[in-house]
């Protein structure tokens, strides 16, 4: 009886927060971009260069092959062997449609657990599967904040004074650069303790395996190749500048996309923009909303309907092949 009023009470805890974040962002890009003309940010986009949109566009795919190998991993660490073909789609299609949508835990896990059932997999094991893919991304994204935050604690302070004023948290980067260090420290402690042979933890009948620490190498090394080429298409996009470097936009997407997630917001939706302008304030606002318009179309609009035409298409095969098995 506690324990479900405390369930009940925490998701609406969670769900409390996550509205007011999401006011929080609106409220904040609204006050940075209310002097932006709806007509400027059109021709601002009409004015990004098509070879860049086309290269962009190459790169998103190309992520999108690297956010499969974690499935591919997570598959071979359980002495799992499916065809690369259908762990793609999965994964491909797990992907596309939660960063979408949002909640991970439910989109992205069911498209998992429905279409590796197929395959004769359990429930413990595709619950390992989305528990090592979460971690190998979580532990990417990890070392990846804890690099910027490290490198560049500016951007940190200025989205913090951007969201509201009156917090206050963390105005020196000195402590935002002790931040960083110790998620750092914490990811290498990761590693050390997983050791050559990895560990097993229980956690209601349910064991799961945190893989040897050259498995969780691999997961990060991934991760950081992902979430680079994810950079790479908004450093694609923006116009031409000495001013802006690929590592300021990397460390600016990056601790975006931590926030966004954060958040529980779907897609970061606001709170990404917010991000974004505060961020690279070198960057005119008008060209900034273009580029994050179209990085939005680009990155999660365009996927998003390919991943739905191809699950729908994938479920419509399943279904005639076995219809036609029962008249056979």
């Amino acid at each position: 009886m506690n324990s479900s009023w405390f369930k009940q009470v925490w998701r609406l805890a969670l769900t409390a927060i996550t509205v007011l974040i999401f006011f929080m962002a609106i409220r904040a890009l609204y006050r940075l971009t209310k002097t932006v003309h709806y007509q400027d940010v059109l021709d601002a986009i009409a004015h990004i260069p098509t070879f860049h949109l086309i290269i962009a566009a190459i790169v998103v795919a190309f992520g999108y092959l690297v956010l499969t190998i974690y499935d591919f991993i997570a598959l071979r660490q359980l002495g799992k062997k499916l065809d690369y073909r259908h762990v793609a789609l999965t994964s491909f299609t797990a992907y596309a449609i939660s960063h979408t949508i949002g909640l991970n835990l439910v989109t992205a896990s069911g498209i998992r657990y429905r279409n590796y059932r197929r395959f004769n997999l359990t429930h413990n094991e595709i619950a390992n599967i989305v528990w090592m893919v979460s971690m190998a991304f979580t532990f990417g994204i990890t070392t990846l904040i804890g690099a910027s935050l490290t490198s560049h604690p500016e951007i940190t302070i200025q989205l913090l004074s951007e969201l509201d004023k009156s917090l206050g948290i963390f105005e020196h980067t000195f402590y935002v650069r002790m931040l960083g260090i110790i998620m750092l420290s914490v990811i290498a402690a990761i590693i050390v303790y997983a050791g050559k042979q990895g560990k097993h933890v229980v956690i209601r009948g349910w064991r799961f395996d945190l893989p040897p620490a050259k498995i969780v190498l691999q997961q990060i090394a991934i991760a950081i190749l992902d979430l680079s080429t994810v950079a790479l298409v908004l450093y694609l996009l923006l116009p031409p500048s000495e001013h802006i470097s690929y590592w300021a936009t990397f460390s600016a997407f990056i601790q975006s996309m931590a926030i966004g997630i954060l958040s529980h917001v779907p897609g970061g939706l606001g709170v990404f923009e917010v991000v974004m302008i505060t961020a690279l304030p070198k960057v005119d606002r008008t060209q900034m909303l273009a580029v994050l318009l179209i990085f939005r179309l680009l990155y999660y609009i365009m996927p998003f309907l390919v991943a739905l035409l191809a699950l729908l298409a994938y479920e419509a095969k399943l279904y005639l092949s076995e219809n036609s098995d029962k008249e056979k």
